[in-house]
């Protein structure tokens, strides 16, 4: 069975395309664009090729994989010093001390 949760056309290249993409963010946007891939996957759970089950373990296989690479992400981060801001967060738009 092909791999449906990183296929080659991702990973034949010299470079894997997450990693094309990730070398042209910065570390919050790296952030934000596997925050915004787990959302994705885990809300279209269920919505996709008629919600049958491989339909929904693919997607929550893909919402897992972004979230270990996040995890990962972080973990770096962690290891080698980095220090980012503070994340935006849209939780901030509704504090009542706003």
């Amino acid at each position: 069975m092909k791999d449906q949760i990183n296929p080659p056309h991702y990973t034949n290249k010299s470079i894997e395309t997450f990693d094309a993409i990730c070398s042209q963010l910065s570390p919050m946007e790296i952030i934000g664009y596997c925050r915004s891939q787990v959302l994705k996957y885990s809300m279209r759970f269920g919505s996709k090729d008629g919600g049958t089950l491989d339909a929904c373990l693919t997607d929550i296989s893909k919402s897992e994989w972004y979230t270990n690479k996040l995890i990962q992400y972080l973990n770096d981060l962690k290891h080698d010093g980095s220090f980012i801001s503070e994340p935006d967060n849209v939780a901030e738009l509704f504090k009542k001390d706003k």
